[in-house]
Protein backbone atom coordinates (compact mmCIF):
# COMPACT_ATOMS: atom_id res chain seq x y z
CA UNK A 1 0.00 0.00 0.00
CA UNK A 2 2.85 2.31 1.01
CA UNK A 3 4.94 1.38 -2.01
CA UNK A 4 1.38 2.50 -4.36
CA UNK A 5 1.29 5.81 -2.70
CA UNK A 6 5.14 6.41 -2.85
CA UNK A 7 5.02 5.74 -6.81
CA UNK A 8 1.47 7.63 -6.79
CA UNK A 9 3.97 10.66 -5.10
CA UNK A 10 6.22 10.44 -7.65
CA UNK A 11 4.14 10.58 -10.94
CA UNK A 12 2.42 13.55 -9.30
CA UNK A 13 5.80 15.51 -8.51
CA UNK A 14 7.13 14.15 -12.48
CA UNK A 15 3.86 16.05 -13.25
CA UNK A 16 4.65 18.73 -11.57
CA UNK A 17 8.10 19.51 -12.88
CA UNK A 18 6.72 18.76 -16.32
CA UNK A 19 4.15 21.46 -16.19
CA UNK A 20 7.13 23.95 -14.10
CA UNK A 21 9.45 22.96 -17.37
CA UNK A 22 6.81 23.21 -20.11
CA UNK A 23 6.73 20.63 -22.90
CA UNK A 24 9.18 21.87 -25.94
CA UNK A 25 7.45 22.94 -29.31
CA UNK A 26 8.70 22.16 -32.53
CA UNK A 27 10.52 24.82 -33.17
CA UNK A 28 12.40 24.86 -29.82
CA UNK A 29 13.37 21.21 -30.58
CA UNK A 30 14.75 22.91 -34.11
CA UNK A 31 16.52 25.41 -32.04
CA UNK A 32 18.06 22.32 -29.88
CA UNK A 33 18.87 20.63 -32.88
CA UNK A 34 20.82 23.65 -34.06
CA UNK A 35 22.79 24.34 -30.44
CA UNK A 36 23.84 20.61 -30.15
CA UNK A 37 25.54 21.31 -33.46
CA UNK A 38 26.94 24.48 -32.29
CA UNK A 39 28.45 22.31 -29.47
CA UNK A 40 29.98 19.92 -31.76
CA UNK A 41 32.07 22.41 -33.52
CA UNK A 42 33.17 24.40 -30.24
CA UNK A 43 34.35 20.84 -29.32
CA UNK A 44 35.92 20.70 -32.67
CA UNK A 45 37.56 24.06 -32.45
CA UNK A 46 38.99 23.70 -28.98
CA UNK A 47 40.75 20.68 -30.06
CA UNK A 48 42.04 22.23 -33.39
CA UNK A 49 43.21 25.53 -31.67
CA UNK A 50 45.28 23.10 -29.19
CA UNK A 51 46.34 21.36 -32.44
CA UNK A 52 47.85 24.74 -33.97
CA UNK A 53 49.00 26.09 -30.90
CA UNK A 54 52.14 23.84 -31.16
CA UNK A 55 52.74 25.14 -34.27
CA UNK A 56 52.78 28.54 -34.25
CA UNK A 57 54.46 28.25 -30.53
CA UNK A 58 57.37 26.08 -32.17
CA UNK A 59 59.03 29.07 -33.90
CA UNK A 60 60.04 30.72 -31.45
CA UNK A 61 59.80 28.41 -28.16
CA UNK A 62 60.26 24.92 -30.30
CA UNK A 63 58.49 21.86 -29.68
CA UNK A 64 59.98 20.65 -25.94
CA UNK A 65 58.30 18.80 -23.43
CA UNK A 66 57.93 22.30 -21.38
CA UNK A 67 56.05 23.88 -24.22
CA UNK A 68 53.58 21.01 -24.39
CA UNK A 69 52.98 21.03 -20.67
CA UNK A 70 52.06 24.62 -21.03
CA UNK A 71 50.22 24.69 -23.77
CA UNK A 72 47.82 21.27 -22.34
CA UNK A 73 48.08 22.96 -18.76
CA UNK A 74 46.57 26.54 -19.98
CA UNK A 75 44.36 25.12 -21.87
CA UNK A 76 43.21 22.30 -19.36
CA UNK A 77 43.05 25.30 -17.00
CA UNK A 78 41.00 27.92 -19.33
CA UNK A 79 38.37 24.98 -19.98
CA UNK A 80 37.64 24.42 -16.41
CA UNK A 81 37.41 28.05 -15.25
CA UNK A 82 34.90 28.26 -18.58
CA UNK A 83 32.97 25.18 -17.15
CA UNK A 84 32.73 26.47 -13.70
CA UNK A 85 31.60 29.89 -14.63
CA UNK A 86 29.81 28.84 -18.10
CA UNK A 87 27.46 26.58 -15.56
CA UNK A 88 26.80 29.66 -13.21
CA UNK A 89 26.36 32.19 -15.53
CA UNK A 90 23.57 29.79 -17.63
CA UNK A 91 21.68 29.70 -14.04
CA UNK A 92 21.13 33.06 -13.95
CA UNK A 93 20.75 33.87 -17.78
CA UNK A 94 18.95 31.39 -19.43
CA UNK A 95 19.48 33.27 -22.60
CA UNK A 96 20.29 32.11 -26.37
CA UNK A 97 21.59 35.79 -27.04
CA UNK A 98 23.92 35.27 -24.53
CA UNK A 99 25.32 31.52 -25.38
CA UNK A 100 25.52 32.47 -28.82
CA UNK A 101 27.98 36.14 -27.66
CA UNK A 102 29.88 34.26 -26.05
CA UNK A 103 30.65 31.84 -29.08
CA UNK A 104 31.16 34.88 -31.40
CA UNK A 105 33.30 36.69 -29.09
CA UNK A 106 35.89 33.35 -28.98
CA UNK A 107 35.83 33.41 -32.55
CA UNK A 108 36.50 36.91 -33.39
CA UNK A 109 39.58 36.51 -30.41
CA UNK A 110 41.08 33.11 -32.21
CA UNK A 111 40.55 35.13 -35.36
CA UNK A 112 42.58 37.72 -34.60
CA UNK A 113 45.80 35.14 -33.04
CA UNK A 114 47.56 34.63 -36.08
CA UNK A 115 48.22 38.60 -36.46
CA UNK A 116 48.64 39.33 -33.19
CA UNK A 117 50.67 36.34 -31.55
CA UNK A 118 54.10 37.04 -33.43
CA UNK A 119 54.10 40.42 -31.07
CA UNK A 120 53.30 38.37 -28.09
CA UNK A 121 55.79 35.76 -29.11
CA UNK A 122 58.79 38.16 -30.29
CA UNK A 123 58.39 40.31 -26.40
CA UNK A 124 58.34 36.75 -24.69
CA UNK A 125 61.95 35.31 -26.38
CA UNK A 126 62.92 39.20 -25.71
CA UNK A 127 62.50 37.84 -22.52
CA UNK A 128 64.79 34.71 -22.78
CA UNK A 129 67.39 36.95 -24.65
CA UNK A 130 67.68 39.10 -21.44
CA UNK A 131 67.91 36.19 -19.28
CA UNK A 132 65.21 37.40 -17.12
CA UNK A 133 62.91 34.22 -17.60
CA UNK A 134 63.41 30.80 -18.73
CA UNK A 135 61.94 29.37 -21.56
CA UNK A 136 59.43 27.33 -19.53
CA UNK A 137 57.89 30.82 -18.26
CA UNK A 138 58.62 32.88 -21.53
CA UNK A 139 56.14 29.99 -23.43
CA UNK A 140 53.94 29.81 -20.60
CA UNK A 141 53.31 33.88 -20.28
CA UNK A 142 52.88 33.78 -24.45
CA UNK A 143 50.61 30.85 -24.11
CA UNK A 144 48.16 32.40 -21.53
CA UNK A 145 47.61 35.80 -23.37
CA UNK A 146 47.20 34.28 -26.97
CA UNK A 147 44.96 31.23 -25.77
CA UNK A 148 43.69 31.45 -22.05
CA UNK A 149 40.99 33.84 -22.79
CA UNK A 150 38.85 32.05 -25.73
CA UNK A 151 39.59 28.73 -24.69
CA UNK A 152 37.78 29.99 -21.51
CA UNK A 153 34.74 31.24 -22.92
CA UNK A 154 34.80 27.93 -25.06
CA UNK A 155 34.37 25.97 -21.97
CA UNK A 156 31.06 27.87 -21.27
CA UNK A 157 29.57 26.64 -23.90
CA UNK A 158 29.10 22.82 -22.65
CA UNK A 159 27.37 23.48 -19.48
CA UNK A 160 25.26 26.33 -20.78
CA UNK A 161 24.00 24.46 -23.58
CA UNK A 162 22.65 21.79 -21.13
CA UNK A 163 21.12 24.31 -18.89
CA UNK A 164 19.35 25.84 -22.23
CA UNK A 165 18.25 22.29 -23.47
CA UNK A 166 17.07 21.00 -20.07
CA UNK A 167 13.43 22.08 -20.12
CA UNK A 168 12.48 19.14 -17.89
CA UNK A 169 14.61 17.86 -15.08
CA UNK A 170 13.74 14.18 -16.40
CA UNK A 171 16.00 14.73 -19.28
CA UNK A 172 18.93 17.05 -17.67
CA UNK A 173 21.05 13.44 -17.57
CA UNK A 174 20.61 12.06 -20.93
CA UNK A 175 21.07 15.73 -22.48
CA UNK A 176 24.21 16.44 -20.69
CA UNK A 177 25.39 12.93 -22.06
CA UNK A 178 24.32 13.59 -25.59
CA UNK A 179 26.12 17.09 -25.25
CA UNK A 180 29.28 15.78 -23.65
CA UNK A 181 29.03 13.13 -26.81
CA UNK A 182 28.77 15.42 -29.40
CA UNK A 183 31.59 17.84 -28.09
CA UNK A 184 33.90 14.84 -27.69
CA UNK A 185 33.18 13.87 -31.20
CA UNK A 186 34.06 17.47 -32.00
CA UNK A 187 37.15 17.39 -30.18
CA UNK A 188 38.44 13.77 -32.29
CA UNK A 189 37.47 15.68 -35.40
CA UNK A 190 39.51 18.59 -34.22
CA UNK A 191 42.57 16.75 -33.81
CA UNK A 192 42.18 14.69 -36.78
CA UNK A 193 41.18 17.40 -39.46
CA UNK A 194 44.48 19.91 -38.54
CA UNK A 195 47.18 17.27 -38.23
CA UNK A 196 46.15 15.39 -41.55
CA UNK A 197 44.84 17.90 -44.17
CA UNK A 198 44.72 21.57 -42.50
CA UNK A 199 47.61 21.95 -40.92
CA UNK A 200 49.72 20.43 -43.98
CA UNK A 201 48.09 21.47 -46.72
CA UNK A 202 46.70 25.73 -45.66
CA UNK A 203 49.09 26.04 -42.77
CA UNK A 204 48.28 26.85 -39.31
CA UNK A 205 47.72 30.04 -39.96
CA UNK A 206 44.71 29.36 -42.30
CA UNK A 207 43.82 26.82 -40.11
CA UNK A 208 43.06 28.84 -36.72
CA UNK A 209 41.21 31.31 -39.23
CA UNK A 210 39.08 28.06 -40.79
CA UNK A 211 37.53 26.72 -37.29
CA UNK A 212 37.31 30.70 -35.63
CA UNK A 213 35.48 31.34 -38.77
CA UNK A 214 33.42 28.23 -38.05
CA UNK A 215 32.76 29.31 -34.78
CA UNK A 216 31.21 32.90 -35.68
CA UNK A 217 28.83 31.64 -38.69
CA UNK A 218 27.07 29.32 -35.83
CA UNK A 219 26.80 32.17 -33.57
CA UNK A 220 25.76 34.61 -36.40
CA UNK A 221 23.12 32.12 -37.49
CA UNK A 222 22.23 31.34 -33.72
CA UNK A 223 21.79 35.09 -32.95
CA UNK A 224 19.24 35.48 -36.20
CA UNK A 225 21.51 38.66 -37.30
CA UNK A 226 21.46 39.87 -40.83
CA UNK A 227 25.10 40.46 -41.08
CA UNK A 228 26.13 36.82 -43.18
CA UNK A 229 27.27 38.66 -45.78
CA UNK A 230 29.37 41.28 -44.05
CA UNK A 231 30.50 38.47 -42.23
CA UNK A 232 31.31 35.91 -45.12
CA UNK A 233 33.75 38.92 -46.78
CA UNK A 234 35.53 39.74 -43.87
CA UNK A 235 36.39 35.91 -43.94
CA UNK A 236 37.75 35.89 -46.62
CA UNK A 237 39.79 39.23 -46.58
CA UNK A 238 41.10 37.69 -43.41
CA UNK A 239 41.61 34.22 -44.80
CA UNK A 240 44.15 35.21 -47.92
CA UNK A 241 45.58 38.28 -45.65
CA UNK A 242 48.65 37.42 -43.68
CA UNK A 243 52.46 36.61 -44.13
CA UNK A 244 54.63 34.43 -42.24
CA UNK A 245 54.21 33.02 -38.97
CA UNK A 246 57.67 34.13 -38.21
CA UNK A 247 58.82 36.69 -41.09
CA UNK A 248 62.48 36.75 -42.46
CA UNK A 249 64.29 38.54 -44.86
CA UNK A 250 65.24 36.93 -48.02
CA UNK A 251 62.52 34.18 -47.93
CA UNK A 252 62.14 31.96 -51.20
CA UNK A 253 60.48 29.29 -49.84
CA UNK A 254 57.85 28.86 -46.99
CA UNK A 255 55.57 26.04 -46.50
CA UNK A 256 54.35 23.64 -43.13
CA UNK A 257 54.49 19.83 -42.70
CA UNK A 258 53.15 17.59 -40.70
CA UNK A 259 56.46 17.87 -38.26
CA UNK A 260 58.32 21.14 -39.06
CA UNK A 261 57.66 24.97 -40.27
CA UNK A 262 60.16 25.21 -43.32
CA UNK A 263 61.74 28.44 -44.27
CA UNK A 264 64.48 28.64 -46.98
CA UNK A 265 66.07 31.69 -47.10
CA UNK A 266 68.74 32.98 -49.84
CA UNK A 267 71.60 35.58 -49.41
CA UNK A 268 73.80 36.55 -51.61
CA UNK A 269 73.13 33.04 -53.69
CA UNK A 270 74.04 31.13 -50.47
CA UNK A 271 70.92 28.91 -49.64
CA UNK A 272 69.86 28.01 -46.15
CA UNK A 273 67.26 25.82 -44.58
CA UNK A 274 65.42 27.00 -40.81
CA UNK A 275 62.95 25.04 -39.36
CA UNK A 276 60.82 26.07 -36.23
CA UNK A 277 62.64 27.94 -33.43
CA UNK A 278 64.07 30.22 -36.46
CA UNK A 279 67.75 30.71 -35.42
CA UNK A 280 69.50 27.72 -36.16
CA UNK A 281 70.44 26.69 -39.64
CA UNK A 282 69.61 22.67 -40.60
CA UNK A 283 71.18 23.03 -43.91
CA UNK A 284 73.25 25.48 -46.21
CA UNK A 285 74.26 25.21 -49.85
CA UNK A 286 76.33 27.17 -51.97
CA UNK A 287 76.70 26.64 -55.84
CA UNK A 288 80.62 27.95 -55.48
CA UNK A 289 81.54 26.56 -52.79
CA UNK A 290 80.33 22.81 -51.65
CA UNK A 291 82.14 23.44 -48.26
CA UNK A 292 79.64 24.61 -46.41
CA UNK A 293 81.29 25.57 -43.40
CA UNK A 294 80.54 24.23 -39.49
CA UNK A 295 79.14 21.08 -38.32
CA UNK A 296 78.33 19.74 -41.45
CA UNK A 297 82.11 20.24 -43.10
CA UNK A 298 83.47 18.53 -39.57
CA UNK A 299 81.68 15.25 -40.12
CA UNK A 300 84.42 15.02 -42.87
CA UNK A 301 86.19 13.96 -40.37
CA UNK A 302 84.84 10.56 -40.74
CA UNK A 303 86.47 9.19 -43.60
CA UNK A 304 89.99 9.92 -41.92
CA UNK A 305 89.33 7.62 -39.16
CA UNK A 306 87.79 5.12 -40.77
CA UNK A 307 89.47 3.24 -43.63
CA UNK A 308 88.03 2.30 -47.38
CA UNK A 309 84.47 3.99 -46.42
CA UNK A 310 81.73 2.86 -49.20
CA UNK A 311 78.41 2.79 -47.21
CA UNK A 312 77.40 6.39 -45.22
CA UNK A 313 74.11 6.32 -43.22
CA UNK A 314 72.82 9.56 -42.65
CA UNK A 315 69.73 9.80 -39.75
CA UNK A 316 69.13 13.23 -40.26
CA UNK A 317 69.54 14.16 -43.92
CA UNK A 318 67.79 17.28 -43.73
CA UNK A 319 68.34 19.49 -47.14
CA UNK A 320 71.91 17.59 -47.84
CA UNK A 321 74.87 19.69 -46.67
CA UNK A 322 77.20 16.58 -45.45
CA UNK A 323 75.80 14.32 -48.21
CA UNK A 324 76.78 16.62 -50.98
CA UNK A 325 79.99 16.95 -49.04
CA UNK A 326 80.83 13.81 -48.87
CA UNK A 327 79.55 12.78 -52.24
CA UNK A 328 82.23 15.81 -53.98
CA UNK A 329 85.14 14.63 -51.82
CA UNK A 330 84.55 11.09 -52.37
CA UNK A 331 82.56 9.79 -55.21
CA UNK A 332 83.05 6.33 -54.89
CA UNK A 333 80.80 6.51 -51.73
CA UNK A 334 77.29 5.37 -51.59
CA UNK A 335 74.87 7.27 -49.18
CA UNK A 336 71.25 6.02 -47.13
CA UNK A 337 69.59 9.11 -46.07
CA UNK A 338 67.15 9.37 -43.56
CA UNK A 339 64.58 12.45 -43.13
CA UNK A 340 61.73 12.07 -41.74
CA UNK A 341 60.05 15.04 -42.98
CA UNK A 342 59.18 15.04 -47.11
CA UNK A 343 58.70 18.58 -47.17
CA UNK A 344 62.10 18.84 -46.30
CA UNK A 345 63.29 16.46 -48.55
CA UNK A 346 61.22 18.32 -51.28
CA UNK A 347 62.92 21.73 -50.48
CA UNK A 348 66.47 19.88 -50.67
CA UNK A 349 66.31 19.00 -53.87
CA UNK A 350 64.26 21.91 -55.45
CA UNK A 351 66.97 24.80 -53.90
CA UNK A 352 69.52 23.00 -52.37
CA UNK A 353 70.59 20.16 -55.60
CA UNK A 354 70.40 16.91 -53.18
CA UNK A 355 69.79 15.50 -56.31
CA UNK A 356 73.03 13.00 -56.10
CA UNK A 357 72.44 9.66 -58.05
CA UNK A 358 74.87 7.66 -55.01
CA UNK A 359 71.95 9.33 -52.84
CA UNK A 360 69.33 7.14 -51.68
CA UNK A 361 66.72 8.95 -49.77
CA UNK A 362 64.00 7.23 -46.91
CA UNK A 363 60.94 9.23 -45.53
CA UNK A 364 61.13 7.77 -42.51
CA UNK A 365 62.11 8.36 -38.20
CA UNK A 366 66.07 7.33 -38.18
CA UNK A 367 65.33 4.90 -35.19
CA UNK A 368 62.18 3.16 -37.28
CA UNK A 369 64.72 2.66 -40.06
CA UNK A 370 67.31 0.92 -38.52
CA UNK A 371 65.34 -1.43 -36.81
CA UNK A 372 64.04 -2.67 -39.87
CA UNK A 373 66.78 -2.79 -41.68
CA UNK A 374 69.82 -5.06 -42.10
CA UNK A 375 72.59 -3.67 -43.82
CA UNK A 376 75.80 -2.91 -42.30
CA UNK A 377 77.42 0.67 -42.94
CA UNK A 378 80.98 2.35 -42.67
CA UNK A 379 80.08 5.37 -41.12
CA UNK A 380 76.80 6.43 -39.39
CA UNK A 381 75.53 9.90 -38.71
CA UNK A 382 73.30 11.29 -36.17
CA UNK A 383 71.98 14.84 -37.14
CA UNK A 384 68.50 14.87 -36.51
CA UNK A 385 67.49 18.39 -34.36
CA UNK A 386 64.56 19.41 -33.48
CA UNK A 387 66.23 22.93 -32.03
CA UNK A 388 67.14 22.99 -29.79
CA UNK A 389 66.82 19.21 -28.63
CA UNK A 390 68.37 15.88 -29.70
CA UNK A 391 65.17 13.79 -30.02
CA UNK A 392 65.60 11.54 -27.20
CA UNK A 393 65.32 8.45 -28.83
CA UNK A 394 68.13 8.97 -31.42
CA UNK A 395 70.19 9.65 -27.84
CA UNK A 396 69.76 6.72 -25.66
CA UNK A 397 71.46 3.66 -25.12
CA UNK A 398 69.58 1.38 -26.75
CA UNK A 399 70.04 3.97 -30.07
CA UNK A 400 73.28 3.77 -30.10
CA UNK A 401 72.94 -0.07 -29.22
CA UNK A 402 71.06 -0.30 -32.22
CA UNK A 403 73.40 1.92 -33.98
CA UNK A 404 76.53 -0.27 -33.28
CA UNK A 405 74.56 -3.17 -34.61
CA UNK A 406 74.35 -1.86 -37.69
CA UNK A 407 78.30 -0.91 -37.98
CA UNK A 408 80.44 -3.15 -40.19
CA UNK A 409 84.00 -4.01 -39.57
CA UNK A 410 85.68 -0.89 -37.93
CA UNK A 411 82.48 1.22 -38.59
CA UNK A 412 82.41 4.70 -37.23
CA UNK A 413 79.08 6.34 -35.17
CA UNK A 414 78.98 10.09 -34.79
CA UNK A 415 76.55 12.62 -33.37
CA UNK A 416 76.48 16.06 -33.16
CA UNK A 417 75.93 17.90 -30.18
CA UNK A 418 74.63 21.44 -29.54
CA UNK A 419 76.01 22.89 -26.31
CA UNK A 420 77.14 25.70 -24.94
CA UNK A 421 80.26 24.49 -23.50
CA UNK A 422 82.29 21.39 -22.51
CA UNK A 423 81.44 20.93 -19.49
CA UNK A 424 77.70 21.09 -20.35
CA UNK A 425 75.52 18.32 -18.49
CA UNK A 426 74.12 17.58 -22.07
CA UNK A 427 77.05 16.97 -23.77
CA UNK A 428 78.64 14.52 -20.37
CA UNK A 429 75.07 12.60 -20.59
CA UNK A 430 75.15 11.67 -24.17
CA UNK A 431 79.19 10.98 -24.17
CA UNK A 432 78.54 9.36 -20.92
CA UNK A 433 75.86 6.75 -22.88
CA UNK A 434 77.98 6.75 -26.23
CA UNK A 435 81.07 5.16 -23.92
CA UNK A 436 78.52 2.95 -22.42
CA UNK A 437 78.42 1.13 -26.59
CA UNK A 438 81.51 2.14 -27.67
CA UNK A 439 85.03 1.39 -26.66
CA UNK A 440 86.49 4.24 -28.08
CA UNK A 441 84.80 7.85 -27.70
CA UNK A 442 86.03 10.92 -28.60
CA UNK A 443 84.57 14.63 -28.87
CA UNK A 444 85.88 17.13 -31.21
CA UNK A 445 84.72 20.51 -30.57
CA UNK A 446 83.51 22.79 -34.13
CA UNK A 447 85.53 25.67 -34.12
CA UNK A 448 83.59 29.07 -33.81
CA UNK A 449 80.50 26.92 -33.03
CA UNK A 450 78.35 25.83 -29.84
CA UNK A 451 78.62 21.87 -31.51
CA UNK A 452 80.83 19.30 -30.99
CA UNK A 453 81.62 16.10 -32.66
CA UNK A 454 81.20 13.27 -31.07
CA UNK A 455 82.99 9.42 -32.39
CA UNK A 456 82.27 6.66 -30.98
CA UNK A 457 84.05 2.89 -32.10
CA UNK A 458 85.10 0.15 -31.54
CA UNK A 459 88.70 0.90 -33.03
CA UNK A 460 90.98 3.45 -31.81
CA UNK A 461 92.04 6.72 -33.17
CA UNK A 462 94.87 6.32 -36.08
CA UNK A 463 96.68 9.38 -36.70
CA UNK A 464 98.57 7.45 -39.17
CA UNK A 465 95.64 7.36 -41.28
CA UNK A 466 94.16 10.56 -41.15
CA UNK A 467 97.67 11.95 -42.21
CA UNK A 468 97.35 9.52 -44.94
CA UNK A 469 95.09 11.95 -46.68
CA UNK A 470 96.75 14.57 -48.60
CA UNK A 471 93.37 16.46 -49.37
CA UNK A 472 94.75 20.04 -48.83
CA UNK A 473 91.00 21.24 -49.49
CA UNK A 474 89.68 20.54 -46.22
CA UNK A 475 93.47 20.41 -44.52
CA UNK A 476 91.85 23.09 -41.59
CA UNK A 477 89.69 19.96 -40.27
CA UNK A 478 91.96 17.06 -40.96
CA UNK A 479 94.56 19.25 -38.74
CA UNK A 480 91.93 19.60 -35.99
CA UNK A 481 90.84 15.93 -36.14
CA UNK A 482 94.72 14.99 -35.76
CA UNK A 483 95.48 17.28 -32.86
CA UNK A 484 92.12 18.34 -30.61
CA UNK A 485 89.65 15.47 -30.57
CA UNK A 486 89.48 15.01 -26.21
CA UNK A 487 88.85 10.92 -25.72
CA UNK A 488 85.85 10.14 -23.14
CA UNK A 489 86.34 7.93 -19.99
CA UNK A 490 82.86 6.10 -19.45
CA UNK A 491 82.03 6.51 -15.74
CA UNK A 492 79.55 4.00 -14.39
CA UNK A 493 78.14 5.48 -11.96
CA UNK A 494 76.86 8.50 -13.72
CA UNK A 495 73.87 9.17 -15.81
CA UNK A 496 73.28 7.04 -18.76
CA UNK A 497 70.31 8.15 -21.19
CA UNK A 498 67.35 4.88 -21.56
CA UNK A 499 64.61 4.65 -23.41
CA UNK A 500 62.79 4.84 -19.98
CA UNK A 501 64.62 8.05 -18.58
CA UNK A 502 66.29 10.90 -20.69
CA UNK A 503 66.27 14.15 -19.98
CA UNK A 504 67.63 15.27 -22.72
CA UNK A 505 65.15 18.22 -22.74
CA UNK A 506 65.27 19.14 -19.48
CA UNK A 507 68.84 19.65 -19.10
CA UNK A 508 68.98 21.34 -22.74
CA UNK A 509 66.32 24.27 -20.91
CA UNK A 510 68.90 24.68 -17.87
CA UNK A 511 71.60 25.14 -20.44
CA UNK A 512 70.38 27.40 -22.84
CA UNK A 513 69.03 29.53 -19.84
CA UNK A 514 72.39 29.46 -17.87
CA UNK A 515 74.11 30.67 -21.29
CA UNK A 516 71.80 33.27 -21.38
CA UNK A 517 72.41 34.67 -17.73
CA UNK A 518 76.22 34.40 -18.16
CA UNK A 519 76.17 36.46 -21.40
Amino acid sequence: MNSKMDLKSENSERQARKNTFGVKSKKEIKSDRFLLATTFVSGMSIMAVEMCASRLLAPYFGTSLFVWTNIIGIIMIALSIGYYFGGKIADKYQSKILFYSIILGSGAYLCLVPFVSKYIMQFSIKAINTASVGLFFSSLFATLIIFAIPLAFLGMISPFAIRLCAKSLEKTGSTAGSIYSLSTVGSIVGTFIPAILAIPFIGTKNTIIIFSSLLMLFAIIGLRKKVLSIFLVLSLLVFFGGGAIRPDSNIVYETESVYNYIQVINESDVYSLKLNEGHAIHSKYNANNVRSGGIWSYFLSLPLIKENVSDTLIIGLAAGSISKQYLYYFPQMHIDGVEIDPKIVEAGKKYFDMNEKNLDIFIEDGRTFLQKSEKKYDIIITDAYKQPYIPFHLATKEYFELVRGHLGKNGVAAINVGTTSETSEVLFMITNTMSSVFEHVYMLQVPGYLNYVVYGSDIDYNPNMILSVLDSRFYDIKRDVLFNPKKVIHQPNKIVLTDDKAPVEVYTDLMILDYARKS
